[in-house]
């Protein structure tokens, strides 16, 4: 089946969900950089169920009523940037891990530039959350979305109203960091508290294919 898309506009900017067949196979920035993540041709297709219902639990989840995500996942990849994204999806929201943590998840302790790289190429940004992962010291370090933008997910995961209160909160190392190293221009009206009450909890189904 032909690969689809979605746009989507978010607190992060305009989003781009890609479909292949009914499986979710990419969430992709705004200014995403046109070669990080390989991709067939594509055709615009706002009806594709799976686009529907990915952009339904995004909406959710920037509402702050969503801490995971209930989507069937097509990864294509190696089968170490698979690994590793497959580790990405057992980070809790809320909590970071770091490169080296990955690398040791993964069984592969001195992969970790490896696996920064293979971070850095997530094809399923948001859903599988790359943005939970800094470096060790607790600098956020890159992220294909902007550092602002990773400040920002890791901000609302907190249940925080704006960046003084982000830098007190369980990822005050991250986001201080991000404070001076990021050289985008946060918009501090889009980091609006959200409303919380219970989270909807779904069993994060993945799918790797071939």
């Amino acid at each position: 089946m032909t690969y689809a898309y979605m746009l989507m506009n978010s607190p992060v900017g305009e989003l781009k969900l890609v479909a292949n067949g009914n499986r979710l196979a990419a969430i992709l920035w705004e200014n995403d950089k046109p070669n990080r993540v390989r991709l067939p041709e594509t055709v615009e297709a706002d009806e594709r169920p799976i686009l529907i219902e990915t952009r339904r639990q995004l909406n959710e989840y920037f509402a702050g009523t969503r801490d995971r995500f209930d989507l069937e996942l097509d990864f294509q990849g190696t089968d170490f940037q698979k690994k590793v994204w497959a580790a990405l999806l057992t980070i809790p929201f809320g909590e970071t891990r770091s490169y080296s943590d990955i690398a040791t998840q993964i069984g592969n302790l001195n992969a970790v530039r490896a696996v920064g790289a293979a971070n850095g190429r997530n094809p399923i940004s948001i859903v599988a959350p790359c943005h939970r992962v800094i470096g060790a010291s607790g600098d956020l370090t890159g992220f294909a979305g902007g550092l602002a933008n990773k400040m920002f997910l890791l901000s609302l995961e907190a249940g925080q109203t704006s960046l003084e209160a982000a830098s007190d909160s369980a990822v005050s190392g991250p986001v201080a960091a991000a404070s001076a190293a990021a050289p985008e221009r946060v918009d501090r009206d889009a980091l609006v508290k959200p409303a919380r009450p219970a989270p909807a909890r779904g069993t994060q189904a993945s799918l790797f294919g071939n």
